[in-house]
């Protein structure tokens, strides 16, 4: 079971990053480097129901994943908190986002697309925690080059996400905006290799037991 967890993780990061270029192409006009993710998926999208698909696929792998990172680690307190922050994040980007998609640009704000950015921002929020809780499970003195990479993914990945809320809330008239899509991309990138740091931690704990 561990490791299908494993798999999982890794099924799901290929996956994302197909599903990101395939929707990109089908989606008339779709401008990656200064539209979001979510543009994709809004509502009457040709392409809304099988960004919904891909929203649950997310959520079942991502849960299958932090399932093995429990199994794996449940001797520490923290593991369990990071086990939900993993779920909470795959309910949040994944399923609420899909089942609750954002309005086309232009139009009024309706439930549907409050609740998006509602779902979306607990899942980001759980995501950019997790390394916190990730240096509580493994000890500096014992992962001290563990800790030094989750700091600098840390930094980059809050300027990452600063930037990326500049260009989707105050859309100053700059380089900023006409980036959007990158900010949010290399944002989610920086946090799923993290995720990967980890399940090959995981790997290497599975084969020495």
């Amino acid at each position: 079971m561990l490791r299908v967890g494993i798999i999982s993780f890794w099924l799901f990061f290929t996956l994302e990053i197909v599903t990101d270029i395939w929707f990109g192409l089908k989606f008339p006009g779709y401008k990656w480097k200064a539209q979001s993710m979510s543009f994709m998926g809004q509502s009457g999208s040709p392409l809304e129901k099988w960004v919904l698909l891909w929203g649950v696929c997310l959520t079942i792998l991502i849960t299958l994943f932090s399932f093995s990172f429990y199994q794996l680690y449940k001797s520490n307190k923290w593991t369990i908190l990071a086990a939900w922050m993993l779920v909470i994040y795959g309910l949040g980007e994944g399923l609420g986002s899909g089942i609750f998609p954002i309005d086309p640009p232009g139009t009024i704000i309706t439930l549907t697309g409050r609740l998006h950015n509602i779902f979306g921002g607990i899942g980001d929020a759980a995501l950019i925690l997790f390394p916190f809780v990730l240096m509580l499970i493994f000890p500096k003195a014992q992962h001290k080059k563990l800790h030094i990479y989750l700091w600098s993914m840390v930094a980059f990945g809050l300027l990452m996400i600063s930037l990326f809320l500049l260009a989707k809330y105050f859309q100053p008239d700059n380089f900023i905006s006409s980036y959007k899509g990158v900010w949010q991309r290399m944002y989610l990138f920086n946090y799923y290799v993290m995720l990967g740091v980890i399940s090959w931690k995981m790997i290497r704990q599975i084969n020495l037991e």
